[in-house]
């Protein structure tokens, strides 16, 4: 009953979200597909923290069953008050017309995977995704197994995490509607890898252990977050109008299996290797994401944004720490200097 009802609701909710993206690509301007996403990240990550406030509130009132009907009763309860709201949103209706091919038939996942431009901007999405799993799967884990984290603390360090989503993801929103989501997958995927090997130096019983654990775990859930959000900004840029319900579920199925394949594998090499395999997992991931991010200086912006060797100052391979203090830079809302042109308009 257990898995069925995990796979039921895992089911369920791909196809909501299959049919949300393309809803969400007719009713927000592409302009602004970066602003409008974090500030939904931004509002998911205050919701996800009150919420877990609130559950710790209600599974604290005693032991028996009550307490988690309770929490499912508001849950079954705020879905249907959510079906009222989102039919006030206008759109989401059938599109009719249609560009590829004669025959008028509805463009399919292999129409859309036959695109050039979007297979490889996907696939590259994918091993980002990959690389960020990789490292989400073993992390926690590794605080609970061998710094011998307690539960409480895990979650307080992933709320201060969730915290920081909040408070700075609307900046690589800001950057991706600006200058596009290339160069800033580029910075994110680059400072994840550096995050994903600074997990090396966690070291259980280390005198500096408990400092590094908070900089690092914030900093590697707003990466994290961050792509999560550029990347998707990414997709519905490349969506052909008339084909984003196949383009869109094609990325569903794409990333949840990159979501889905790594915490396996993970999960397989730490029972067998124990410490080194966490390490193994934090290597993988660092190297997924330095060689993703190395490939995607081939993709090609969105229509608008300057090209990739007209944001030099953005992003700088021959200079890996100024390069990533501007990551740090835009996390921390300090965005760009005056008269850094990117090109184009100059601005």
């Amino acid at each position: 009953m257990l898995l069925f009802a995990t796979l039921a609701f895992s089911l369920i909710r791909a196809v909501g979200v299959g049919a949300w993206y393309p809803w969400l690509h007719e009713i927000v301007p592409r302009p602004l597909l970066g602003s409008y996403l974090s500030i939904e990240a931004a509002m998911s990550q205050v919701i996800i923290i009150a919420l877990a406030l609130a559950m710790a509130l209600i599974l604290g009132l005693g032991q028996g069953l009550g307490r988690f009907f309770l929490i499912y009763a508001a849950g079954i309860g705020a879905g249907f008050w959510s079906v009222q709201l989102i039919r006030k949103i206008p759109g989401g209706e059938r599109v009719v017309t249609t560009d590829f091919g004669v025959s008028g038939r509805r463009p399919s996942l292999q129409q859309a995977l036959a695109d050039q431009e979007y297979r490889r901007f996907f696939v590259l999405a994918m091993l980002g995704t990959a690389s960020v799993m990789w490292l989400n799967a073993a992390s926690v884990m590794y605080l609970r197994d061998m710094l011998f984290y307690s539960e409480a603390r895990i979650m307080l360090l992933l709320a201060a995490g969730g915290i920081g989503v909040a408070c700075t993801v609307h900046f690589w929103g800001r950057a991706a509607d600006r200058f596009g989501s290339v160069p800033a997958m580029i910075q994110l995927l680059a400072a994840h890898a550096l995050l994903a090997f600074c997990w090396w130096g966690l070291l259980p019983g280390g005198r500096l252990t408990g400092l590094l654990a908070v900089p690092v775990i914030v900093f590697t859930t707003i990466f994290n977050a961050a792509f999560t959000m550029v990347s998707a900004s990414g997709m519905l840029c490349r969506v052909r109008d008339e084909g984003r319900v196949a383009y869109t579920s094609l990325w569903i199925l794409g990333i949840s299996t990159a979501n889905g394949l790594p915490p396996i594998l993970a999960g397989l090499l730490i029972d067998y290797l124990g410490m080194a395999g966490f390490r193994l997992c934090f290597l993988i991931a660092g190297c997924i994401g330095l060689a993703a991010a190395g490939f995607m200086f081939g993709l090609s912006t969105e229509e608008g944004k300057p090209p990739l060797h007209e944001l030099r100052h953005l992003i700088q391979p021959s200079q890996p720490l100024r390069s990533l203090a501007r990551v740090f830079g835009i996390t921390l809302g300090f965005g760009e200097k005056k008269g850094g042109g990117t090109g184009g308009d100059g601005r």
